[in-house]
């Protein structure tokens, strides 16, 4: 079956403009007149995109919305209706809308909109880059224009943002997609292994070649060159890099014979390139070369409208490789997960959904699920902040040393600050503002003889979250502490529910 965009509308201008498309993109448009058809057929069609004209349709399309985005977690969802407020459209965000277009729009305008859409999701399906946010859908439109061309690019990112698998699309998306793509990981080899798998050797260069063996510049000739940590690599092996990137020439260590590649370079790195030059450990010229164009991948915490797709991906890879049954995850765990501040960024995320997966008992994944490893690691998180490169070692110790005290500080302000919380809930406080809360002082007051601090403090924390339907950013809110303090406090008292 093609691919198909799915349009659900009444309005007759909009369909007899539709049927004039005929397609977009080479993809047929299917219209609907009613939303709970288009739901019924869904998983029949597997559309790219629905488009929702909001205008014939009740309030009741928030309901249908939300189940459409459980079940089809990767579909575009764009609403065309006219302007609404924030709070609306914020209502239609939280139930699982993309896009909002504003009408009146022009045929030209909505014509241009939803062909980049569809360039996105078919991109998105190809390539496996999953997300919706706009940092990733602007590396996706990079990826886009420069993949047919032979540019050299420099893909910088934290370790564990996709560095290779950007790589890997831009080869296969490129006019070398029908010849080799090689990586190697420079960062992982000695100077002269290096230097032999880049370039090959002749038969007694060095003891132990007891052949002669092609390097990957040589066996990738005509397609692509994946070098990953590339700034890692020692000065001399820069030279001869930097040479066979002007010339296309080089010679295997221990030949005499020149030998001629023709490769596009692809590079990656999680260093600055430009303070390693600065500092003399990298060449100039060889940055330049390699760097024509750059992708930088944002963190994890700089797309974390991503992360709830990101674990319903890695929920269903598991079981399809593992046979594992669950099918859910438990909303107060997707927003401790959306909220954490994955130093190791998708490599960890998939780390983490993959042990709990394995581990957990029925179908649905909760916060008991959770390993400790991450919970000690939400809890130091304010240490595990990126350290600016090139500090000297003892300046780099110093600065751990003063995040630690920096976390070990508002540790003991969020401990005070539940304890002062607690005293004016005791008091009647009438400046503050959730009354419930004070209910919960009074109780407790009446039974204080009888309980320990602890008991009071658990308490409190139990009285809060159920006030607030579990809801652990406003218990934290309202008991005057971090969220990250409260979940601890959760897990201590055995508060999980």
């Amino acid at each position: 079956m093609s691919d198909i965009g799915l349009i659900v509308s009444r309005d007759e201008d909009l369909t007899r403009q539709f049927d004039q498309w005929g397609r977009l993109e080479d993809t047929d448009l299917l219209q609907v007149g009613d939303l709970e058809e288009a739901y019924s057929r869904m998983a029949e069609w597997e559309p790219l995109f629905l488009l929702l004209d909001c205008r014939q349709i009740g309030e009741g399309h928030l309901k249908l919305l939300r189940k459409l985005r459980r079940k089809f977690p990767t579909l575009d969802i764009i609403l065309l209706e006219s302007p609404r407020s924030d709070k609306v459209r914020e209502s239609e965000k939280r139930a699982g809308a993309d896009l909002f277009l504003d009408l009146p729009i022009s045929e030209r305008d909505l014509k241009l909109l939803l062909g980049r859409r569809l360039r996105l999701q078919k991109f998105r399906r190809v390539s496996g880059m999953l997300g919706k946010s706009e940092a990733l859908e602007q590396i996706i439109e990079m990826i886009l224009h420069i993949s047919r061309t032979d540019i050299s690019v420099l893909i910088t990112g934290e370790s564990g943002t996709g560095k290779e698998l950007v790589a890997q699309t831009l080869h296969s998306f490129g006019k070398r997609q029908k010849k080799s793509f090689l990586a190697l990981n420079c960062g992982a080899l000695p100077e002269g292994t290096l230097e032999s798998e880049l370039f090959g050797h002749e038969k007694g260069a060095f003891t132990g070649a007891t052949s002669m063996h092609a390097g990957h510049f040589e066996r990738a000739d005509g397609g692509t060159l994946f070098l990953d940590e590339i700034g890692e690599i020692s000065p001399s092996v820069q030279i001869r890099l930097l040479r066979v990137l002007e010339t296309g020439e080089f010679q295997r260590m221990g030949g005499v014979r020149p030998l001629k590649s023709d490769v596009r370079l692809l590079a990656a790195t999680n260093r600055n390139l430009e303070l390693e030059v600065r500092e003399g450990r990298f060449r100039r010229d060889l940055l330049h070369r390699i760097k024509v164009f750059e992708i930088r991948l944002p963190s994890l915490r700089e797309r974390r409208e991503d992360i709830p797709l990101l674990v319903e991906h890695f929920i269903r890879e598991t079981h399809e490789k593992e046979g594992t049954e669950i099918r859910e995850v438990d909303p107060q765990l997707m927003e401790v997960l959306s909220e954490a501040p994955w130093p190791g960024n998708i490599r960890e995320l998939r780390n983490v959904v993959q042990r709990m997966c394995v581990l957990a008992e029925g179908k649905r994944l909760s916060l008991r699920d959770l390993p400790d490893a991450f919970l000690r690691s939400e809890e130091s998180s304010p240490a595990n902040l990126p350290i600016p490169l090139g500090l000297k070692p003892e300046e780099a110790e110093r600065e751990l040393l003063y995040r630690s005290l920096l976390s070990l500080k508002e540790d003991v302000q969020d401990v005070l600050g539940i304890l002062r919380s607690f005293q004016e809930q005791m008091m009647g406080d009438p400046d503050l503002p959730p009354p419930s809360l004070r209910e919960i002082g009074r109780d407790l007051s009446r039974n204080e003889e009888s309980m320990s601090l602890e008991d009071m403090e658990k308490e409190m924390i139990r009285r809060a979250l159920q006030e607030n339907n579990g809801h652990r950013r406003k218990a934290a809110e309202v008991l005057g502490i971090s969220e990250r303090t409260l979940y601890r406090k959760i897990r201590e008292y055995g508060l999980l529910s």
